[in-house]
């Protein structure tokens, strides 16, 4: 989870997808990309598997972004877990 200096302590949050009339949001990522000061992060959501979320949280979404890190002034790590793809 990100929170960027003018976040006003709120996590960072972006879409679980590129379509435009999608509205879920999420703030759990997983870095896929550093570069000098900027990070590439894939969005993750829930698990939307019942079942299964107590092995396997959060699934991998195709939603990417791209971060400066210069810009976070704080992140909080979750437990190391399985991610499967969607």
């Amino acid at each position: 989870m990100l929170y960027t200096c003018g976040g006003n302590g709120v996590a960072w949050s972006m879409p679980i997808s590129k379509d435009p009339n999608e509205t879920t949001t999420s703030n759990v990522f997983r870095v896929e990309k550093i570069d000098g000061c900027c990070a590439t992060f894939r969005v993750l959501t829930t698990n939307p598997d019942e079942t299964e979320v107590a092995t396997i949280p959060y699934v991998a979404t195709n939603s990417f972004f791209t971060m400066n890190l210069e810009c976070v002034c704080a992140l909080r790590c979750l437990n190391d877990t399985f991610v499967e793809c969607i």
